[in-house]
C-alpha cells in the first residue's frame, strides 16, 4: 500500500513462492507505471501493480493476508479511513505492518533541508506535523493510537535506525526534494537563485556528516505491526 516504485513489495514478492500473489498499490498512475516495469525487468509473475487509494481501497471485505507500508502512511491525510480500510480487507488473523519516519531531531537528512528552506522564505507545504506530514506519525503513542483505533488489538511500535549514504551533496539534494509529489512541486516552482540560496544555507549543516567525500547522514524510522 502506498508502495510507490514498489521495490519493497519485490522483496516479499521474492518470498511468497509460485502460489503466492502480491497487490503493489499506489495512488499515483505514474508510480503504478514504474512498480509494472520494475516487476517486469526483474521477471516477477505474482505481482499485480494497481492503482489504489488507501483510504478508499477498492478490494473486497476479509480478501488479504498481510498489508505492508514504507513511508507512505504519514503522508495520508486520512490516516484514520486508511487504517480502518487495511482492517476491513485483512481477513481474520491477517497482519499490517508499517514504516513511519521518526522525529525531526532524529531525522536530519531531511529536517536540515527543512529549515534551510524556511530560513531563505520558502515554507513547505502542510504541516509537517499534521496528518499528511512527514512528522505525522513519528512517536510510538502517536502509532500505537492510530492502530488501536482502527481496531488492531495487538499493536507493537519500535525504533529502528541507521545512516543514509550518498555520494555527493546533489545526490542527497535530489533524494529529498523528489520525496513527494508536494515537495516536487515545490522546488519545480522556484528559481535557480532560490534554490542556489537554500543549498547555501544547507551546505555548513552536512558537514557534520562528510565522510571520504560522501555523506552518511543519521535517520530514524518507527515500525509498527498490528493484528
Amino acid at each position: 500500500m502506498a508502495a510507490g516504485p514498489g521495490e519493497t513489495g519485490f522483496l516479499v514478492a521474492d518470498r511468497l513462492g509460485p502460489t503466492g500473489r502480491l497487490i503493489s498499490s499506489d495512488f499515483a498512475p505514474e508510480m503504478v507505471a514504474a512498480a509494472r516495469r520494475g516487476a517486469d525487468e526483474r521477471g516477477l509473475h505474482n505481482v499485480e501493480c494497481r492503482e489504489l487509494d488507501a483510504e478508499q481501497l477498492d478490494l473486497p471485505d476479509a480478501s488479504i493476508d498481510g498489508v505492508l507500508s514504507r513511508f507512505g502512511l504519514m503522508l495520508m491525510p486520512g490516516q484514520q479511513r486508511a487504517v480502518a480500510e487495511v482492517r476491513r480487507v485483512l481477513r481474520p488473523g491477517g497482519r499490517f505492518a508499517y514504516a513511519t519516519w521518526g522525529p525531526p531531531d532524529r531525522n536530519p537528512w531531511l529536517f536540515h533541508v527543512v529549515v534551510a528552506m524556511l530560513q531563505n522564505g520558502v515554507t513547505p507545504p502542510g504541516d509537517p506535523f499534521a496528518p499528511g506530514g512527514p512528522f505525522s506519525l513519528a512517536t510510538p503513542e502517536s502509532n500505537r493510537a492510530l492502530a488501536d483505533a482502527g481496531g488492531f488489538a495487538d499493536v507493537a511500535v519500535e525504533e529502528i535506525t541507521g545512516v543514509m549514504r550518498f555520494d555527493s551533496p546533489d545526490e542527497h539534494w535530489a533524494h529529498v526534494t523528489g520525496l513527494a509529489g508536494p515537495v516536487v512541486e515545490l522546488v519545480a516552482s522556484l528559481d535557480p537563485a532560490q534554490i542556489d540560496a537554500i543549498r547555501a544555507t544547507l551546505a555548513p549543516s552536512l558537514t557534520p556528516y562528510q565522510r571520504d567525500g560522501a555523506l552518511e547522514i543519521p535517520w530514524a524510522a518507527m515500525v509498527a505491526r498490528a493484528t
